[in-house]
């Protein structure tokens, strides 16, 4: 148990509560989870810069996207496809690479992330955001 003071542990730690408070505190994370309508790719196939993206619903029709880049390299910019349906504005709930949990904190979260008319991967509408190294980045409508 000494282990958890060391930074290293404790941002785990940090990092475990978080995610847990997040889960718990949105129900498009867990609400359909056995249910197609609760889960839509929206970038499935992006193997030369290793990243996913999907969206989370519930049936109230709240959403959190959810973006995984699984390299070392950081991803500034990168631009992900929405569904028309999907909130005009955005914000970063949550970024396992922050500080806070240990990470290397390369983006700082900007407040809101707008949807642009811009298209991505096969869809008009997209938002950019910056993606830290080895991180999942958690999205939600701001």
């Amino acid at each position: 148990w000494e282990l958890l003071q060391a930074p290293a542990h404790a941002g785990v730690r940090k990092l475990v509560r978080e995610l847990n408070r997040l889960y718990a505190g949105r129900t498009a994370l867990h609400a359909l989870d056995c249910e197609p309508e609760g889960f839509e790719w929206l970038v499935a196939d992006d193997a030369t810069q290793s990243i996913f993206c999907w969206l989370r619903r519930d049936r109230d029709g709240n959403e959190v996207i959810v973006l995984a880049n699984f390299t070392p390299q950081p991803r500034p910019g990168y631009r992900v496809g929405l569904p028309e349906g999907a909130g005009a504005c955005w914000r970063v709930a949550l970024d396992t690479d922050a500080g806070e949990f240990g990470g290397s904190g390369a983006f700082a979260a900007r407040d809101t992330i707008d949807v642009e008319t811009v298209a991505a991967h096969g869809r008009t509408r997209s938002l950019r955001v910056d993606v830290p190294p080895l991180a999942t980045l958690f999205l939600v409508p701001a």
